[in-house]
């Protein structure tokens, strides 16, 4: 008998072409739970960075620009001190010339000592001569405006308004950038330089990936040159290497409290994604979440750290028998042939350690998703990241650079929906306001400047214009737009947590066959009862518990409730 033709009804892409999985990540990535675990993440590493950057010392500090101009130095001949010393140099004399101008020092060489020795004290002396210069200027300038208005020529009477506004915007222009020069000599904070190389870095990923620049080599482009493999590359070597070369104390310390951070907030919103991938119907809370990530604090803190500890005591063993057998002065030769004779135990470390660097550096971004699905410890989570990656290397990499570009499509969606946000509440409520800061500008724009999506969303208040009240509300402003703008960070943070713990599903699922919705759940501590629709009527729908899942599958059989009577005292339909 001959079979019936089959009809094709569905393809199933998922699991065509798993990759596709992937493109899930937005959406879980949105969800309000995420959104505000990694706001509040962003919000405690920014302060603590802030608050070492204030507690450091100013002669610590860095100095502008100085991952780029000194530890990225092209002029190999001199060393990293001696660049940032003649960088400090540059500014220390430009300070020091210009309180010599203001008469606050006859010899120069007296001034540069005194700037050099106190930073601070210089940096008030400046801002003062600063700004008893933009007050004799604003004084000089109302008394030709009252000059002009009195002239009995027409055109200047016309014209003395614009001619006054424009002098004041032009004061204005040259205090601001007489304090933000003058300013330098406080240098730049350890914390503030870190970060601003690594949005550098990671603004180049982002452009790369727009301008389909994945191997650098655009040569006189508006695209990042770099591309987004080098770009990569940078964000995690350049700044970190920096910090750990140049200022290892500060960056150990911050480094603690980052992977305290780190590991409560990444580990709950790894969590709720597990949770969300394995079943959309689930969603945990941020106490859940939260919950979860305390109790297997220790896990995740000491996943990441495990490989580094590792790599330091092999290297330290290597090193001490280096020592003993070629280091020590006039040890024995046999010494030296003895370990010539064992050098391949240094080979043998050095194989181990490249293991565990190349799992750790592919592996890394699957150790949370691992404790978060599977509810185990920092050696499971090392254990399988490392074999998955091992075990299907160019899939896991083919994973990676799809959640790279899908990511940055989406953070460009994000973006630029904050930025028309900004926008509009910026020209809406500054549409009926007239009245001008003391520089002729409007007065909220002097407050909080149009956004532009160029420059960036963020911003720096410019105070002179201002006054005390004024200078308050725009610092009031200031803090609920830099809110703003932190949810696209506290995105990325959603994003990067949530597309590798669907690629961590999916390389499960290639390795151990294990399916996607296979997760570990706390029971009972974990009812994903979120709030219900209420049902027609009024009457809430009952919410499905896992406690009421397990009863129903059990052998017993559940008692049946008697039918409940209709409101007007009839029996239900259908009885």
């Amino acid at each position: 008998m001959a079979e019936e033709p089959q009809v094709l009804r569905g393809i199933s892409w998922r699991d065509v072409f798993p990759f596709v999985n992937i493109f899930r990540a937005f959406r879980i990535a949105i969800h309000p739970s995420k959104l505000i675990l990694g706001l509040v993440a962003i919000l405690l590493l920014y302060g603590g960075g802030r608050v070492l950057d204030a507690l450091w010392s100013i002669n610590s500090s860095a100095v502008p620009n100085e991952i780029n101009v000194c530890y990225l130095r092209e002029n190999k001949n001199i060393t990293f001190s001696d660049c940032r010393k003649a960088e400090r140099d540059k500014v220390v004399d430009a300070v020091a010339e210009y309180l010599v101008a203001k008469g606050e020092f006859a010899d120069a060489a007296a001034a540069r000592k005194r700037v050099a020795a106190e930073p601070r004290w210089a940096w008030g002396k400046a801002k003062f001569w600063i700004d008893n210069d933009l007050q004799r200027n604003v004084k000089e300038i109302n008394e030709a405006y009252k000059k002009d208005r009195e002239s009995n020529d027409v055109n200047v009477k016309d014209n003395a308004s614009r001619k006054r506004d424009a002098a004041l915007q032009d004061a204005y222009r040259n205090a601001y950038t007489g304090v933000t020069e003058c300013k330098r000599i406080k240098g730049n904070g350890l914390f503030d330089t870190f970060l601003l190389y690594q949005v550098q870095e990671l603004n180049g990923v982002w452009r790369g990936v727009l301008g389909g620049n994945w191997l650098g080599g655009f040569a006189n482009s508006a695209v990042a040159t770099d591309g987004v493999i080098i770009s990569v590359v940078k964000f995690f070597t350049v700044a970190p290497g920096w910090a750990l070369r140049h200022h290892w104390l500060y960056f150990i310390l911050y480094g603690a409290w980052f992977l305290v951070i780190w590991s409560i907030f990444a580990g709950a919103i790894a969590r709720i994604a597990a949770v969300h991938v394995a079943d959309e119907g689930r969603k945990l809370s941020v106490r859940q979440g939260l919950s979860f990530a305390g109790s297997k604090f220790l896990s995740f803190i000491s996943a990441p750290m495990i490989p580094v500890l590792i790599i330091f005591i092999i290297g330290l063993l290597v090193a001490v028998g280096g020592l003993i057998f070629f280091g020590i002065p006039g040890f024995s030769a046999g010494a030296g042939i003895a370990g010539g004779i064992l050098f391949f135990l240094a080979l043998a470390a050095g194989f181990v350690m490249t293991l565990v660097v190349m799992g750790g550096i592919g592996g890394f971004n699957l150790m949370y998703p691992t404790i978060a699905v599977e509810g185990s410890d920092s050696f499971d989570a090392i254990s399988r990241s490392f074999s998955y990656v091992y075990a299907r290397p160019w899939r896991m990499l083919w994973y990676t650079l799809v959640a790279i570009g899908y990511g940055a499509l989406t953070y460009t969606f994000v973006r630029l929906f904050i930025f028309f946000m900004l926008l509009l509440t910026h020209y809406s409520t500054g549409a009926f306001v007239y009245r001008d800061a003391n520089n002729a500008q409007q007065i909220l724009e002097a407050m909080w400047p149009v956004p532009n999506w160029d420059r960036g969303l963020t911003y720096s208040i410019v105070n002179p214009p201002l006054n005390w009240m004024n200078s308050t509300t725009a610092f009031i402003i200031a803090v609920w737009v830099h809110l703003t703008v932190a949810l696209l960070g506290a995105f990325a943070i959603s994003f990067y947590v949530s597309a590798n713990t669907i690629i961590y599903y999916l390389m499960r699922r290639e390795v151990d066959a294990t399916e996607m919705d296979d997760v570990y759940l706390e029971q009972p501590e974990e009812e994903f009862a979120e709030p219900t629709a209420p049902a027609p009527g009024g009457e809430a729908a009952p919410a499905a518990t896992d406690t009421a899942a397990a009863a129903a599958s059990t052998s017993e059989p559940a008692a049946t409730p008697p039918p409940a009577e209709s409101p007007s005292g009839q029996p239900p339909a259908g009885t």
